[in-house]
């Protein structure tokens, strides 16, 4: 017994109205659409009667029998033959006008170009989302104190809203580069079997420009028997890149929320279940699958960038690529954003183990902070830095706080009195400079998407 395919995007993975996109459907509807109206615009420029558009027209608006389209495939071996055939049986003598003048690619890049516009829109609506999900958590905690970690290793203070705003502008430049993708893509192609527009002639060119700007593409300078796959790979280039930022915020959370450090925490619903085995187990989940599909959209878009080399004016390797990438990469993409959104909009900020965290190293983390005035009151830098490095090394050994081991050292206390001392960390002013620094990125995203990301 055959059993059905089975692909975790079609139960698992993607939004809806993204994966609707690229079922057998939608793309015989979108091609159909395609044959439509460039029968209708070659009616109009006296390439073929106008009573076959019109046949052609009216047998657009019908249902589409999916199932007869494949079993003409498998007749034929070749999708678009069978396409064409199903609409020529079904529009009687005057069915023998349609796909005049095309190759089947003028149909499948064309009907391509339409679907990625229509799933390229439901990301940037999904980005633009989660902009907004990221600059309200970035103003919600503008004053959340916790510590910075380079290479791993506690840093200097800092303020976790800092985390969303970095996030947020790279996010918000990624939908700049998508939406600017998107725009290069939005080419079809009518021009026949090599790109010559050898059957309609001069009319092919206005054929072509009228046609598309009725399907809302712009006429390419010139094309092969297909469009340059260039204009696929760039954006699906630029779609792993988002992933990949996707992945990095997935990775900070899945990091925070490690027993060890537990600043914060996916939301685990009442029935959820950690582990089989464990009960005690929160695991962040959510963020792992994250990083896991964006493992996989990396790999996708190296594909795409193997698509560019064809055969002269081409070959069909890029098909099969295609046909496999593109559901993929917006189905798994969507994923990843709606499951991104989710998670930022309810994760848990444990601010008492922030505190608890920052306090960890008794002090060391403004280490700067002492230097930097130690220099200002005249010790050169050099000398500043080997005399707080070695401040910082006895913190170490004696498990004594920072500041009040610094004040034993002559060196210091003859140039910053101790009251000055304490007072080193000024958190008032340094919030003030985090809260512009906050409201600087939120104001270049607004300027990036033209419009407000704040309520």
């Amino acid at each position: 017994m055959r059993r059905e395919p089975v692909h975790p995007i079609d139960y698992r993975y993607g939004d809806p109205a993204v994966l609707e996109l690229f079922t057998e459907r939608e793309k015989y509807k979108t091609m159909i659409e395609v044959e439509k109206t460039v029968a209708e615009v070659q009616s109009n420029l006296g390439l073929i009667p106008k009573e076959a558009a019109e046949a052609i027209s009216q047998f657009a608006k019908k249902e589409i029998d999916v199932e007869e389209i494949k079993k003409l495939e498998a007749e034929t071996k070749h999708e678009v033959a069978a396409l064409v055939s199903y609409i020529e049986k079904n529009c009687g003598d005057h069915g023998r006008f349609v796909h005049f003048g095309l190759t089947s690619n003028d149909v499948i890049d064309t009907s391509n170009a339409i679907i990625i516009q229509k799933a390229g829109k439901i990301i940037l609506e999904h980005l633009l989302s989660l902009m907004k999900i990221l600059a309200k958590r970035a103003l919600e905690n503008r004053s959340t104190i916790c510590v910075a970690r380079t290479h791993g290793i506690h840093a200097e203070p800092y303020v976790f809203g800092l985390k969303f705003s970095v996030w947020l502008w790279e996010v918000s430049r990624s939908y700049a580069k998508i939406k600017e993708a998107l725009e290069d893509m939005r080419y079809g192609k009518i021009s026949g079997a090599v790109g010559t527009y050898l059957i309609m002639g001069e009319k092919g060119i206005e054929v072509e420009k009228i046609a598309l700007s009725k399907l809302g593409l712009k006429q390419p300078a010139v094309a092969t028997q297909i469009l340059s796959r260039d204009l696929y790979a760039r954006l699906i280039v630029e779609i792993a890149i988002l992933s990949a930022i996707l992945d990095k915020i997935a990775t900070e959370i899945r990091n925070l929320q490690r027993t060890e450090i537990d600043e914060v925490r996916e939301k685990f619903a009442t029935e959820q279940v950690g582990s089989s085995a464990m009960p005690h187990k929160r695991n962040p989940i959510n963020c792992e699958k994250v990083s896991g599909i964006a493992r996989v959209l990396r790999g996708l878009a190296i594909s795409m960038l193997e698509d560019i080399v064809l055969w002269h004016e081409r070959d069909l390797s890029n098909s099969s690529t295609e046909r496999l990438v593109l559901p993929e990469v917006f189905g798994l993409l969507s994923e990843q954003l709606v499951t991104v959104k989710k998670v930022i909009k309810d994760l848990e900020i444990n601010k008492e183990r922030m505190i608890t965290n920052l306090e960890l190293t008794n002090g060391k983390i403004y280490s700067e902070l002492l230097l930097t005035e130690l220099v200002k009151r005249g010790m050169p830098r050099k000398n500043a830095h080997s005399l707080v490095s070695a401040v910082s090394d006895k913190v170490e050994e004696s498990k004594t706080n920072f500041f009040e081991l610094a004040k034993q050292y002559r060196e210091i206390s003859s140039l910053i009195k101790e009251e000055d001392l304490k007072n080193l960390f000024n958190q008032g002013a340094f919030l003030r400079v985090v809260e512009k620094i906050i409201l600087r990125v939120i104001d270049e995203s607004e300027k990036i998407v033209g419009q407000s990301l704040v309520n």
